[in-house]
């Protein structure tokens, strides 16, 4: 847990991930979405998409679903960061 000098940097100290699958032309994607709450997570995962090639494609609750929670503590320097920068970060995985 935080310590109240720390709250800050410590406001969450734990990230929801959001199990997603979306179909493309040809395949099928498969990344988690960490990050708060579902609207970041949507925002995130339309954000990738369109970084992937696929801006078209919009990913919906349906594609994007909460699925448990991870403590942020076990995650790199770096995607900790990108957390506090962007409120989430994605996680490539394979279908």
């Amino acid at each position: 847990m935080c310590r109240e000098a720390h709250r800050k940097e410590c406001a969450v100290d734990a990230l929801k991930v959001f199990d997603t699958w979306v179909d493309v032309p040809g395949k099928r994607l498969h990344f988690d979405v960490m990050t708060g709450d579902q609207a970041t997570a949507l925002r995130l995962a339309n954000e990738y998409m369109a970084a992937q090639g696929y801006a078209a494609i919009a990913v919906t609750a349906e594609e994007c679903q909460f699925c448990h929670q991870e403590p942020l503590v076990m995650f790199s320097e770096s995607q900790q960061k990108e957390f506090r920068q962007s409120g989430g970060f994605i996680v490539p995985l394979s279908a």
